[in-house]
């Protein structure tokens, strides 16, 4: 089994949204798995839709970030996802952990709600 990271953004008028989103692909290999969430994420992602207000919410694939395979369970816990990495940046490590874990508030976010489909 394997798990492919990628960073989607969504812009609403002005407004610009990013999401990491972490999918998990039953493939052979690292290229498999690869190819296998492009094709799943062209076929189910809506590159343009309505949200509640009518507006526009435009979305596209910013990057496939990575891609890992996950082994076995052997007890109660797994590791999904890790990463490691250092801080290049001018960040001190303080705003460096908010930035990381910055996301949006509910409010936020109602820019992004779909139009509710008239049936």
């Amino acid at each position: 089994m394997y798990h492919v990271k990628l960073l989607l953004k969504y812009t609403v008028k002005e407004q610009i949204f990013y999401e990491e989103s972490i999918l998990q692909v039953d493939a052979d290999s690292f290229d498999a798995a690869y190819q296998k969430a492009e094709i799943y994420v062209k076929q189910t992602m809506d590159n343009k839709r309505r949200n509640m207000y009518g507006d526009t919410v435009h979305c596209t694939v910013v990057d496939y970030l990575d891609c890992f395979q996950s082994d076995d369970v052997e007890s109660d816990v797994q590791e999904v996802y890790s990463r490691i990495f250092q801080n290049h940046s001018e960040f001190s490590e303080t705003k460096l952990v908010e930035l990381l874990s910055d996301s949006c508030t509910r409010e936020e976010m109602l820019p992004l709600r779909y139009f509710p489909d008239p049936k």
